[in-house]
This record gives C-alpha cells, sequence and structure tokens, in this order.
C-alpha cells in the first residue's frame, strides 16, 4: 500500500520533462528499441494475454511479457496499461518509481512493448482508480462514475522495450 501511495503522489507532482525521454537505444536481432529504465532483451517473453494461466495461483510471478498498450500517463508517464485480452488490462507501473515512459498517448498506445517485471494481483481502491483516470486524461463523468473498490492484475516492471519502427514487425 505504501508503494501504491509513493507511486500515486509522486505521479500528481510537478513532471520533470527530462525523466520520460530518458532512453538508451538497444539493438538486438530483432531490431532497435527504446529502453526504458533496466536495459532487458526481447528474446523469452511471452504474450500478455499469457500471464494470468502462467501465474496459477502464485501470489507473485516474475515474468518478461509482450503486449499492446492501451493507455499511458499522461502527466508523467508514471503507468500504463497493456491489452490482456477479452476486454481486461494491466496497470503497469515501474520499479521504485525510477523510470517512465513517454507521457504521448500518440506514441505509447497501440505500441507492441516488452516488459520485465513482477505480476501481483491487488485491490485498487476507489481513490486510486479515480487517480489513475485522471492521470489518464479521462472525462469528469468516468471520473465519478468509479465507485467500487477492483481486484486487478498489476505489474511492477524493472524494463521497458519500446519498438523502434523496424523491430515493430519482430514483436
Amino acid at each position: 500500500m505504501f508503494a501504491a501511495a509513493t507511486v500515486l503522489a509522486a505521479c500528481s507532482s510537478e513532471p520533470k520533462q527530462s525523466t520520460s525521454a530518458d532512453s538508451t537505444t538497444v539493438e538486438t536481432a530483432m531490431g532497435k528499441f527504446d529502453a526504458y529504465g533496466e536495459v532487458i532483451t526481447p528474446d523469452s517473453a511471452i504474450d500478455a494475454t499469457l500471464l494470468v494461466a502462467e501465474m496459477g495461483n502464485a501470489p507473485t510471478y516474475d515474468a518478461k511479457i509482450k503486449g499492446t498498450v492501451v493507455d499511458v500517463c499522461v502527466k508523467k508517464g508514471c503507468w500504463m496499461s497493456v491489452e490482456l485480452g477479452n476486454g481486461e488490462m494491466m496497470r503497469v507501473t515501474f520499479k521504485d518509481y525510477g523510470f517512465f515512459v513517454p507521457a504521448d498517448k500518440e506514441k505509447m498506445v497501440g505500441q507492441n512493448v516488452i516488459i520485465q517485471g513482477t505480476a501481483k494481483f491487488e485491490t485498487i481502491t476507489v481513490a486510486d482508480q479515480k487517480h489513475y483516470a485522471e492521470d489518464g486524461g479521462e472525462s469528469k463523468e468516468v471520473i465519478d462514475a468509479i465507485k467500487e473498490d477492483k481486484n486487478e492484475l498489476s505489474f511492477e516492471a524493472i524494463g521497458v522495450l519500446v519498438p523502434q519502427a523496424e523491430a515493430k514487425k519482430a514483436i
């Protein structure tokens, strides 16, 4: 809970322009990627749609997954949501609030990314859901419609790879 509160408090602070743009270019056999956080490799990533089955009943699960970004924090890039299939999404935050992804929906939404870290189920309070919705640029109506806590799969990433043009075909 402390980690979630820390992320939410820090996310609502004034953005640091240089932080979300801090990336390293990684060249692999699959092409070039913009790497955020720890530099990871694209190999051995499982599809995000398989994550829940792979986890089974484990309380946490270390994984490298590939999936499609469906939302991103437009204030700082301090979280993103990845499609799990069947309309389900997973919120991805970044280890120790140590890095961010671009806070640009045009650049990030629809990207097939590779992330490595730890998945777990957790309860997201109404207040936290509203905060995420606000940071995602949702309307007041959408935010006001959030009325119940929600149990969801979350992922704390240690590294993220966003493909550059030629790598998009390989993911």
